[in-house]
């Protein structure tokens, strides 16, 4: 018992010497225009269906190599009324929203002590994909069955009664809703943001795992692999953003923030510089660049790249790749850090993660042109675990910049 009370203590007092710095003073960074291709995904026109009253099944499955998931709302119906299989939670919207980002599934709650929130599974396919709006319609049963080519899912909340003072998106790590981001969000809500979290659901990249290369130019293969989870995430946001806008059209005239925990860290600089004229704070909470590097150190990735006979490459062969990869310009932070609004950036990094290893947070964070940056004495674990510590000077930062 009092090796317990001793390890409260010691985390305590760990946790209030967060180290601070501010913005270092440096030559303006002139950033270079990269040329990306544009993300390829199937556009659809502009509807809004509800699915309601009779609504009883959305099944949404990603069929990919690396992580494939199964997604599923169950609606149950009583007395003339819908609630969640899962959460037993009224229910009242479901509806579908189609446009130039996909598809998006939502469902909202019925408010509960003055908070309204949303549940939401947004849904894309490639360009070349052959996929009508009848196919996202439910069948006979009441039931919707998709497969698509990517998705997220992603939790809204708002107070009721009153027009929210801007737009907060919360890019999770692959946890997804953890207590870290839950804090965060409640932060935020009570200062009247209306709060969006973004994950991937369910499933996760198993640790040590094989990744076959078929390309005759690895790195390549590697920035492929990458570029189609930054382009998921990239078009998850801007459908989901268009969905908050349409709910609260003030929303336009106020201020939006972009926020990266862990691997939402990571792909956060590529939402950014797609709609970097919208965003006012950018907040990378455990990220870093150069992620061919961090998918092979990450202690949770621990990745092991192969040629396409299956046969692991040689360091000598891997430090080639890497240069490689940091010649070739892409969406991954090393190049789009150095595009983010040095004054309204702040970097939180564990300082012995590794997880997503400090030194690569520390490149983030030079990349980036060394913007105002906190740094916590502990790992990647230790960093969330006592989130609520300083979740409120987060909250409190964030309102400094946008005010």
């Amino acid at each position: 018992m009092k090796s317990i009370y001793f390890l409260i203590v010691l985390t305590a007092a760990i946790g209030c010497s967060m180290k601070r710095l501010p913005a270092v003073a440096t030559l303006p960074i002139h950033a270079v225009k990269y040329n990306l291709a544009p993300c390829d995904i199937l556009p659809f026109e502009d509807k809004k269906i509800s699915l309601l009253p009779s609504i009883r099944l959305i099944d949404c499955s990603v069929k990919n190599e690396l992580t494939p998931e199964e997604v599923e709302f169950e609606f149950i119906h009583t007395s003339g009324q819908i609630f969640g299989k899962q959460t037993g939670k009224l229910i009242e919207e479901v509806n579908l929203n189609t446009n130039e980002y996909g598809a998006n599934y939502y469902l909202n709650y019925a408010p509960i002590n003055g908070v309204q929130d949303s549940l939401g599974r947004w849904c894309c396919w490639n360009e070349n994909a052959n996929i009508s709006i009848n196919y996202l319609l439910p069948d006979e049963l009441n039931a919707v069955h998709i497969e698509s080519d990517g998705g997220m899912i992603y939790r809204a909340s708002w107070n009721v009664g009153s027009q929210p003072r801007g737009l907060a998106i919360i890019l999770c790590g692959l946890g997804g809703m953890q207590h870290a981001s839950q804090v965060l969000g409640h932060a935020l809500l009570k200062r009247n943001w209306a709060v969006v979290h973004m994950y991937t659901a369910l499933k996760v990249p198993d640790y040590s795992m094989e990744i076959k290369l078929q390309n005759d130019e690895p790195a390549l293969s590697v920035i492929e692999i990458f570029n189609s989870k930054y382009c998921e995430v990239i078009n998850a946001t801007k459908a989901v953003r268009n969905r908050m806008e349409s709910k609260f059209p003030s929303l336009g005239d106020t201020s939006t923030a972009l926020i990266g925990i862990s691997a939402g860290a990571l792909n956060a600089p590529a939402v950014y510089n797609e709609i970097k004229d919208d965003i006012d704070a950018i907040i990378l909470i455990a990220g870093g660049a150069n992620m061919f590097e961090i998918v092979q150190d990450g202690a949770f990735t621990n990745w092991k790249f192969t040629n396409k006979n299956e046969l692991r490459f040689s360091k000598i062969e891997l430090a080639k790749m890497n240069e490689k990869y940091l010649q070739t310009p892409s969406r991954d932070p090393y190049f789009l850090a150095e595009l983010l609004p040095k004054e309204q950036t702040l970097i939180v990094h564990a300082k012995w993660d590794h997880v997503v290893p400090f030194k690569n947070g520390d490149m983030l964070y030079e990349r980036s042109g060394m913007p105002e940056r906190w740094i916590y004495p502990s790992g990647h674990l230790g960093l969330f675990a006592t989130f609520e510590w300083y979740a409120e000077d987060i909250a409190e930062w964030l309102q400094s910049k946008v005010n």
